[in-house]
């Protein structure tokens, strides 16, 4: 996006630039839909697994790491970690 209008003075992207950002962005929007179905599907499969609802997973696994500082993604991995750990 370096392409100027010197006679104006202002700085603005080409159609070419504006159409690549839109491009990017919908791919990054894309990405970030699809990561956030693999994560719920994810979180599903433990509550599963540890026979769990919703409410009580939340209640009983996530809030005390998260209470002792962890993420929420570094609560859900060491969750995962917990009950997949090999024989």
């Amino acid at each position: 996006m370096k392409k100027m209008d010197i006679e104006q003075g202002v700085l603005w992207p080409t159609a070419e630039q504006v159409e690549k950002a839109r491009a990017e962005l919908r791919k990054r929007l894309q990405d970030e839909d699809l990561e956030r179905a693999l994560r719920r599907h994810a979180v599903n499969g433990l509550m599963k697994l540890l026979k769990v609802d919703r409410e009580n997973f939340l209640k009983l696994w996530i809030e005390p790491l998260m209470t002792a500082g962890a993420s929420l993604d570094i609560a859900l991995s060491c969750i995962a970690q917990s009950q997949f750990q090999p024989n």
